[in-house]
C-alpha cells in the first residue's frame, strides 16, 4: 500500500498538478463571507443557474443553493462564487 500511494505522489509532483487537488482529497467549500463562497479541489460544474450550481466534486456532488448566484472567477482545481447563499450541500457517493 505504501508503495501504491508513493507512486501517487510521484505522478502528481510529475505532472506538477497542485496537490490539494490530487484525488486523496476531499473539496473544500470556504464561505470568505455572508455572500462569497470559495470552492477548491472540485472536478467540473454540473449546473450552473442563478439559483443553484451543482458541482462534481472528487468524491461526489456539492450544490450551492441561493439567488443571483454567479461564478466570478475559476481554474481547474478552485473557484469563487457570489450571491445570495441559502445552501451549501455536499453529496458524497
Amino acid at each position: 500500500m505504501k508503495k501504491r500511494k508513493r507512486w501517487k505522489e510521484q505522478v502528481v509532483s510529475g505532472l506538477e498538478v497542485p496537490p490539494d487537488s490530487s484525488p486523496d482529497k476531499d473539496t473544500i467549500v470556504t464561505l470568505t463571507g455572508p455572500s462569497e463562497v470559495l470552492v477548491e479541489n472540485y472536478r467540473s460544474i454540473c449546473r450552473y443557474s442563478p439559483s443553484e450550481i451543482v458541482l462534481l466534486s472528487l468524491r461526489g456532488k456539492v450544490t450551492i443553493c441561493g439567488k443571483n448566484l454567479e461564478i466570478l472567477w475559476y481554474h481547474s482545481f478552485e473557484m469563487k462564487i457570489r450571491g445570495e447563499i441559502s445552501g451549501i450541500f455536499p453529496q458524497k457517493w
